[in-house]
């Protein structure tokens, strides 16, 4: 059976090794899956810092909003769950993976009040740029205008709205591939709860990519290739590759 669903170990397979961590991204980079996700902040002195959250609690012994931080503030902070592994910056990631098959899947987050940093997207370019990655990474959002505000600056191998359960809602599929269309945007990636067979249908009728987040249980990965979505994101990429060698 030819699968063509590509799997992508969320924040370097949180459910498996501390997220976002350098653990976690060594070891998906012996893993089989085609893609790592991961986010990134900007510090007070312009660097990208890798970290999930708007703020430092949940995840290190830091505290407070990690853009209110300098790169020296973070690098005095410990990763919670590893063995004294201090925070990447968006160079280190790639350099992880340079020479691996595994491409970038790159997530611009909000500050600590949901509102765009408006710097990200054209330091994501400049560094993309300079460490020769723009073919390897695909960008993600959850809101649409970062990804054109990022396309002023690079046009990098792609870019995918994040549907939220709001928007979907809200909008439904129609509208947000209304959207998606006006502003060039190429792919969609929905929550595995609203991802259905006539989703993917719309999307595809559309000309559209479609894959779908959140996926770490057995039943969920099975429907995700049953679906032949593009991709999804895991937060067990061990289980995701179990599940598909054994469906071909």
């Amino acid at each position: 059976m030819t699968i063509k669903t590509e799997i992508a170990s969320h924040r370097g397979g949180a459910l498996v090794w501390p997220e976002n961590s350098p653990t976690a991204f060594r070891n998906t980079a012996k893993l089989a899956v085609e893609q790592v996700e991961f986010d990134v902040h900007p510090t007070t002195d312009g660097r990208l810092a890798v970290f999930h959250d708007p703020v430092l609690e949940r995840t290190s012994d830091g505290t407070g909003p990690i853009g209110a931080k300098s790169w020296a503030e973070l690098q005095q902070i410990t990763l919670k769950g590893t063995d004294g592994e201090r925070m990447l910056a968006l160079e280190d990631v790639v350099g992880i993976f340079r020479g691996t098959p595994v491409k970038l899947r790159l997530e611009i987050k909000p500050d600590h009040d949901r509102r765009p940093y408006p710097q990200t997207p054209a330091m994501v370019a400049a560094v993309l740029k300079a460490e020769g990655a723009l073919a390897d990474t695909t960008v993600t959002s959850f809101q649409v205008e970062t990804l054109v505000a990022l396309r002023r600056h690079v046009d990098p191998k792609g870019t995918i709205w994040i549907l939220s359960n709001y928007v979907m809602t809200d909008v439904g599929i129609a509208g947000a591939i209304a959207t998606a269309r006006l502003h060039g945007v190429p792919a969609l990636s929905v929550h595995r709860t609203m991802l259905t067979a006539d989703v993917v249908k719309a999307a595809r009728d559309a000309g559209l990519g479609i894959g779908g987040f959140a996926v770490n249980e057995e039943e969920d990965i099975r429907r995700m290739f049953a679906l032949e979505v593009d991709v999804f994101t895991t937060d067990r990429p061990d289980r995701a590759l179990a599940i598909r060698d054994s469906l071909r």
